[in-house]
């Protein structure tokens, strides 16, 4: 048993069909984010931080990417002979055809969480960019009393979040209304699609979900129970970007760009993992110019660079101007080719004097192995 009693659930694929664009080649889970990240970091690093030891990982498709990501565990601290990191298939208890919601998914895994012994389970999407402190949610759930914790947070600008729960709470943080609804004001309340409840609690709401015909775990687990389970939030303060469209995906790692953000998400104290992988140092050339970017290593960078979130081995040739980009590994750009408000996916091709622009609202997205 765990020292805090807690195991951990992670959806890889949340919001998959909303970045179709990315996710015909991978899961919502390994989305590169910030140069050498991946979605699935976040949830995951809280989980560690907060001494959970036991995560099991829900697939659904296009999920050999995060297996390469995650491999043994090991970055995370999790590659264990007991408990560690569980990758939990779409087909755990012998369905017939894909699940198409959360609730379907955990009863896929119904196994996983009825064989875990501990108390208390933590549920985390992986579209959420966010350095949640679980430490302090696992303590203020215990204190609190509560049947669920839902972790919530102010939707500033509202763009950040898109068609969510709303949580209207009172000074405690009971939660006394929540309804679906898109957008909201600087004030509107929103959960982060992060839970807190016992295993015992969680297996009966699965159970009655799959008892109805279309099952949705945001009204089981908030919802329909207001009233009838006593439900908490637990504010988030800080950095947070939920990732539901190629639009909201480039704006976070353009956020990113700035140090204050970044010093909010990477906290010290509370450590972002990923897997490493050590390569030579990036070279900048003689003529290169560089503002105001994030590059990885292993890059040959001999054009001019600004406002970029630059990926492992990208080489920007010579005369090239890479401007408000998020450039993927492994992408070659030729010498005087002009990209400006544009996603490049991992191994593309942009040919010599080639010109690509998009929009600040709308992003060229060049989809992987793409040559120009």
């Amino acid at each position: 048993m765990q020292g805090n009693d807690v195991f951990g659930i992670i959806f890889s694929n949340t919001n998959d069909e909303a970045l179709s664009e990315m996710t015909n080649v991978r899961t919502m889970g390994s989305i590169p984010v910030a140069a050498r990240y991946r979605m699935i970091d976040f949830p995951l690093s809280s989980m560690v931080n907060a001494n959970i030891t036991k995560v099991g990982i829900i697939t659904k498709s296009n999920y050999q990417s995060l297996m390469d990501h995650i491999g043994s565990g090991k970055a995370w601290d999790l590659s264990r002979k007991n408990d560690g990191i569980f990758m939990l298939p779409p087909f755990g208890l012998g369905t017939q055809g894909m699940y198409h919601s959360r609730t379907e998914a955990l009863n896929g895994a119904m196994d996983f969480i009825t064989k875990s012994d501990e108390k208390y389970v933590i549920l985390a999407d992986s579209n959420l960019v966010a350095n949640v402190d679980y430490s302090a949610l696992i303590d203020f759930h215990k204190k609190s009393g509560a049947d669920i914790t839902a972790v919530s947070a102010c939707a500033v600008p509202p763009s950040n979040i898109g068609k969510q729960v709303q949580l209207i709470t009172d000074a405690s943080g009971k939660v006394s209304e929540a309804n679906i609804i898109p957008g909201g004001g600087e004030k509107t309340e929103f959960s982060l699609g992060i839970y807190i409840m016992e295993r015992y609690l969680l297996i009966r709401l699965i159970n009655e979900g799959m008892s109805k015909e279309r099952p949705s775990f945001k009204r089981l687990s908030l919802i329909d129970n207001v009233g009838k389970l006593k439900i908490y939030a637990f504010k988030h303060e800080g950095f947070c970007h939920t990732v539901e469209s190629l639009s909201t995906y480039f704006k976070v790692n353009m956020d990113l760009l700035s140090y204050t953000n970044r010093k909010d998400l990477f906290n010290p104290q509370r450590p972002v993992y990923t897997k490493s992988k050590d390569t030579m140092p990036t070279r900048y050339g003689l003529e290169n110019i560089a503002k105001n970017v994030l590059i990885a290593d292993g890059c040959d960078i001999e054009g001019e660079v600004e406002n970029c979130i630059i990926s492992r081995n990208v080489t920007i040739s010579k005369g090239a101007k890479v401007k408000n980009c998020i450039i993927m590994q492994d992408t070659f750009i030729g010498e005087n080719a002009n990209v400006e408000y544009a996603i490049l996916d991992k191994h593309v091709v942009v040919k010599p004097g080639k010109k690509l622009c998009g929009a600040d609202t709308y992003p060229i997205y060049i989809a992987k192995s793409t040559i120009l």
